[in-house]
């Protein structure tokens, strides 16, 4: 299958729970077979395509130049490069920006969403 992850400033972590869950598990994934793709902050200090058989996509992240604010362009720009590939499922990490992007999110794909873990309470 192809797999898409969302939602974290990419792979391999440098910085926090989100990012190390989106490194093990696509990593483990990708070693299961599947054809997987992690999208980066294009500010990541990992600028290499791929990493330990999984694809990495760099997407223009504006925080550095606009702050906090910038977190929900750079989920934007990740969801609007999703529409251009035919990924079977797209696991997007945390929904805050998901909840203000949601409809522009491709329809094809099933989409899972994955609540941070304090996010529940």
């Amino acid at each position: 299958m192809k797999i898409a992850l969302l939602g974290t400033r990419g792979i391999p972590n440098h910085y926090g729970g989100f990012e190390q869950f989106a490194e093990y598990f696509a990593v483990y994934l990708a070693g299961k077979g599947h054809e997987v793709y992690v999208y980066n902050s294009g500010h990541h200090p990992y600028q290499e395509k791929t990493f330990k058989g999984v694809n990495l996509i760099h997407c223009t992240d504006p925080e550095d130049k606009i702050g906090t604010a910038g977190q929900f362009i750079y989920d934007l720009n990740c969801i609007l490069d999703s529409r251009k590939h035919s990924f079977d499922i797209i696991l997007q990490l945390g929904y805050t920006s998901n909840s203000v992007w949601h409809f522009l999110l491709p329809k094809k794909p099933v989409i899972i969403t994955n609540m941070d873990g304090l996010e529940w309470k």
